[in-house]
């Protein structure tokens, strides 16, 4: 069975050990119900209280997304 609050969980934890160690990721997640992929992101900021996460990438630009938006989320190593 599908449960929202573990994998919300999974994906804070992968982006939580993403930010410490200062590694990239890989991420997919919705935007108006259209799946947007990001690679070669790097976490910069997570927000538990509003659930965001703020991500930069390679071409230095920074977006917010909701962290019950991520879809998949892998890092890269």
């Amino acid at each position: 069975m599908y449960n929202l609050m573990d994998d919300i969980l999974e994906h804070s934890i992968v982006l939580a050990d993403a930010l410490k160690r200062n590694w990239s990721i890989e991420i997919v997640f919705l935007k108006n119900n259209h799946h947007m992929h990001y690679k070669y992101v790097v976490p910069v900021f997570i927000d538990y209280e509003k659930q965001i996460v703020q991500l930069q990438r390679f071409d230095e630009r920074i977006f917010d997304i909701n962290i019950e938006d991520i879809v998949f989320c892998e890092v890269m190593i």
